[in-house]
């Protein structure tokens, strides 16, 4: 399994600007209209500035726009009907907190998103220590929240992408297209920093109310956390492995 977009440069770069475009001037627009001091809005504000500009980029592509809610969250995400591929966009501390969180009795929608990405495991490679797998009780819930989020789209997804901001010092200095398996293992990404704008700064994307919902009563199926660990371990090692060997194999074609 890899990253397939089915969609070309160009689209992907208009979508990443709109996802990574400041919003200052709409929100000091609003805030001046309306006289609001507190700036409690912003970060909701900021979210829906750029989900709206997503939306218009891939309504022009010809792209499936899928506005979905989740508890006081609500949040847009994209679907390319010719390869199947549903992109989702996040804030890289938001998603690495979701990850951590995997196995835990409320599901996020990321968790639920990322069970229908079941590329087959090569057994041979592998090690049987690290398969332990999450009780099928989990597996199903996940399965149920996917189906209930997506509704009618939901046999229409192959696989799920994460356009992932990646921020330093409230500066946006990358973009990255992750595909996960289930387990949130990482199995390919794709760097579209190139399509960020140079003069990026601010507060882009916070911590979105869906995960902070997912922080309150959770029960952590036992046995679970450290075989997670191993396994993502395990993943992000062979990822590195295989893209030496890629680089060196090109090398070997230049030379």
């Amino acid at each position: 399994m890899s990253i397939s977009s089915g969609i070309n440069q160009s689209v992907i770069g208009n979508i990443v600007k709109a996802f990574t475009g400041t919003t200052n001037e709409v929100v000091n627009e609003v805030r001046q209209e309306y006289g609001w001091d507190t700036g409690n809005f912003k970060n909701g504000g900021a979210w829906d500035t750029r989900f709206n500009r997503i939306k218009q980029v891939a309504l022009q592509n010809e792209l499936l726009v899928l506005t979905r809610k989740r508890g006081i969250w609500s949040f847009i995400c994209v679907l390319n009907l010719d390869s199947g591929t549903l992109y989702v966009f996040s804030k890289d501390k938001n998603l690495e907190g979701v990850i951590k969180k995997l196995g835990r009795k409320n599901i996020h929608y990321f968790q639920a998103f990322v069970s229908l990405n079941s590329d087959p495991v090569d057994m041979d490679n592998q090690q049987m220590s690290l398969f332990s797998v999450f009780p099928e009780d989990y597996e199903m819930r996940r399965i149920r929240e996917a189906q209930k989020i997506l509704g009618e789209e939901y046999p229409l997804v192959n696989q799920v992408i994460f356009v992932v901001a990646k921020e330093e010092e409230r500066k946006i200095v990358g973009v990255e297209a992750k595909l996960f398996n289930r387990y949130f293992e990482l199995i390919d990404v794709q760097d579209w920093s190139s399509h960020v704008p140079d003069d990026e700064y601010g507060s882009i994307l916070v911590i979105d109310e869906e995960t902070i919902d997912n922080t309150e009563n959770i029960g952590i199926i036992p046995k679970v956390k450290q075989e997670v660990k191993n396994r993502k371990n395990y993943f992000e090692k062979e990822l590195s492995s295989k893209k030496q060997e890629k680089k060196d194999i090109k090398e070997e074609g230049n030379s």
